[in-house]
């Protein structure tokens, strides 16, 4: 395996490593985090830590003794036994994106995420061998209830899909009913084993709000995954310098590890890496620039020095199209994913206009990097018949390979041929149309699709899972989920 965590860069020395650490620990003990839950103020209260009105100060013993409490690895259970997967284990958890309120193709252009653009991006993320995971929320379903869509979504996933996935889950009632229905398609009980992973972001810089403690403290009861990923703009939501925002995510990360442990000791946690510059003439995130790519190796390190899961990079881009922009940002963002040995990614494929609009000849474009990043995660072959000697020793001096038995018989396997990037001449290319990268990747994604396969699922479990729903839609919403 070429791409393994001991292969991965370093770019800070052992000792910046403890110099963010160290920093890490002052902000927890002498500013603290604001953490607007009063049921966890009051947990960390009675574990002794210090309480001022909404500001809680981490003691930095405490919050080595609670991370000490996370496994190192877990497993992750796919409803199908086969998809199942141990997190931090060595196997990358590649999925589509999440969270944009836009969609947009070359058919359609941009418009408002619709369900049914959901069901089609967890369709081509079962349907696209790089991608390992889903992620529900791949697009919002905007002009649907606030208050339910969540359930339509969670059910795309489970639905259409087999899968691990990421779940929804931005406040606790909606993480709630996430976990309820993971009950169901696993058999109407979890026990102890996780079945989801959830994203809960610090309010940077410093703030725990208190939807995403609900959030948390409804997986870490369930033992299922929490990610803990602060949201770090440097130069907006935190220092415009990179060692000033990687101390700043070790104090917001650990807080939150510290507080899902205080919760229920052993809960899966994952160290989250969301780090990316500003651009000051406008005040938009900058994605997949040289900030970007310190956050994903140096994030990867950091979670490595706590011994926890890393999530961290995707194909992210700034760029408000499918152009050379977002194709040299993303190429960045996922090489260097690829190369941090990451354990965890979300939106590695279809991110487009900084995560507002998922595209789905960007999906494709990701996908294809994908793909031969992963065919470089092989390695060079070294058998006896890669080194070719018998056949050269048969074609001879001056001999063409192009026409050799042993080319023939292996170039499919030993080369990688992609199914979207050409290399016909100009005037070949010219003749056939002109067509440019963006129209293949519209005709490669519509393929995609079009070799789906339905994973179905249990009528019975389908029927509960729309029974729950509709029982959840005819509720008033939770006071707590405004």
């Amino acid at each position: 395996m070429l791409y393994t965590p001991e292969h991965a860069p370093r770019p800070i020395s052992e000792e910046q490593e403890e110099q963010v650490h160290e920093y890490a620990m002052r902000i927890c003990e002498e500013i603290g985090l604001d953490v607007l839950h009063q049921g966890a103020r009051k947990l960390l209260e009675e574990a002794g830590q210090k309480v001022d009105g909404d500001r809680v100060y981490f003691d930095r013993g405490f919050v080595m003794e609670q991370l000490a409490k996370a496994p190192h690895t877990f497993t992750l259970h796919a409803r199908n036994p086969a998809n199942t997967v141990e997190v931090g284990g060595g196997t990358t958890l590649w999925m589509g994106v999440g969270g944009p309120p836009f969609l947009s193709d070359l058919d359609e252009g941009r418009r408002a995420g619709t369900l049914d653009g959901h069901d089609t991006i967890i369709k081509l993320t079962q349907a696209a061998s790089p991608l390992n995971c889903a992620q529900t929320g791949a697009c919002e379903p905007t002009k649907m209830d606030v208050h339910t869509r969540h359930l339509d979504m969670e059910y795309s996933t489970l639905r259409w899909s087999d899968l691990p996935y990421t779940t929804y889950g931005t406040s606790g009632p909606k993480a709630r009913d996430g976990i309820e229905m993971a009950r169901i398609v696993h058999g109407g009980a979890l026990g102890d084993r996780t079945a989801l992973m959830g994203v809960v972001n610090s309010v940077s810089p410093l703030i725990w709000d208190f939807r995403m403690v609900d959030a948390m403290i409804a997986w870490a009861e369930s033992n299922q995954a929490t990610v803990v990923t602060p949201f770090l703009l440097g130069g907006a939501t935190a220092a415009v310098s990179v060692a000033g925002g990687l101390a700043q995510q070790v104090a917001e990360a650990l807080s939150g590890v510290a507080i899902a442990q205080t919760i229920r000791p052993g809960a899966p946690c994952l160290y989250g890496s969301f780090f990316q510059a500003t651009d000051m003439r406008s005040g938009a995130p900058a994605l997949g620039t040289p900030e970007s790519i310190f956050g994903v190796f140096a994030g990867a390190q950091l979670a490595r020095r706590y011994g926890l899961p890393f999530r961290g990079g995707g194909g992210l881009c700034s760029s408000n199209a499918v152009d050379a922009q977002a194709a040299a940002e993303s190429s960045f963002m996922l090489w260097a994913t690829m190369l941090a040995g990451t354990d965890v990614v979300l939106h590695a494929a279809g991110w487009l206009e900084g995560g507002l609009t998922a595209s789905l000849e960007k999906f494709a474009l990701d996908v294809e990097l994908l793909e031969q990043l992963q065919v470089q995660q092989q390695g060079i072959g070294f058998s006896e018949e890669e080194f070719a000697f018998e056949a050269l020793k048969e074609l001879g001096p001056g001999g063409l390979w192009l026409a050799a038995e042993h080319t023939m018989e292996h170039f499919r396997e030993w080369q990688y041929i992609s199914p979207l990037f050409i290399t016909q001449d100009f005037t070949t290319w010219k003749a056939a149309g002109a067509e440019e990268t963006a129209a293949r990747a519209n005709r490669r994604w519509k393929k995609l699709l079009e070799s789906y396969e339905d994973p179905g699922i249990d009528p019975d479990i389908d029927a509960e899972l729309i029974s729950y729903m509709d029982r959840r839609k005819s509720e008033p919403p939770p006071v707590d989920d405004d």
